[in-house]
């Protein structure tokens, strides 16, 4: 279930950061940090820490995607408020 909520957020995110100019590094800068720690404890054999990583990376993904739905909601109310 949580990956589909992840995937999910990817196709919601994605095109949002993309209109907007941004990469998914510079929306949610947590995430690839994480990727990269997750990586870096692989490399040293670390399967541990590098578990722990990657729940962290989707922590911060969802979070960023739970900010990027609550902007996107607000944005649409302040629209809808300005057009009626």
């Amino acid at each position: 279930m949580r990956r589909r909520v992840v995937a999910l957020g990817w196709l919601l995110l994605m095109p949002a950061a993309a209109r907007a100019g941004e990469t998914l590094a510079t929306s949610c800068p947590a995430y690839p940090a994480h990727l990269h720690a997750a990586r870096a404890a692989l490399v040293r054999g670390d399967r541990v820490a590098a578990t722990s990583e990657l729940r962290r990376a989707q922590s911060a993904l969802e979070s960023c995607l739970h900010e990027e739905a609550a902007g996107q909601i607000l944005a649409e109310h302040d629209t809808s408020r300005h057009d009626g």
